[in-house]
């Protein structure tokens, strides 16, 4: 199941009266082929930077990039890293068309056992291939090429 929003650690920090720090991993399937992954690393540069030129932005947000399988940084070992810095509340975005099996089960399951050993909260969103727009942008793409 895709979860989009989860409050948990939200409320008990209002409670203590206290900053919960979130994160956002961009989540791509993974591939041995260091030429498959470098459009993943470009994307999340561009937002990276995008982050850091926001005028409107008080602090730049912290942004990784990670694989579910096949290659590195893992999702479980972004998720360890970003623990030791402080983080408590991680979204997690699949740079992926689909809700295929791997969002629907493996990648969930996945989660549940990262947020049991490191005692977090994930938040696994929407693949971007559902979004509206980008459905529209690989549309322009093809009639183009047609």
């Amino acid at each position: 199941m895709i979860e989009e929003f989860s409050m948990a650690n939200e409320l008990s920090a209002d409670v203590l009266n206290t900053k919960v720090l979130s994160a956002n991993v961009l989540l791509a399937h993974g591939s041995r082929d260091p030429q498959w992954q470098a459009p993943f690393e470009a994307i999340a540069e561009t937002i990276k930077k995008k982050d850091r030129e926001n005028p409107n932005a008080a602090e730049s947000t912290r942004i990784e990039l990670s694989y579910m399988e096949l290659c590195e940084p893992s999702l479980e070992h972004v998720c360890e890293m970003l623990v030791k810095d402080g983080y408590q509340i991680i979204n997690i975005y699949p740079l992926f068309f689909a809700a295929g099996r791997h969002l629907r089960i493996d990648v969930p399951l996945q989660l549940k056992n990262i947020e049991q050993k490191l005692g977090i909260t994930t938040r696994l969103h929407r693949p971007v291939g559902q979004e509206e727009s980008v459905q529209a942008a690989i549309t322009q793409v093809i009639l183009k090429q047609i």
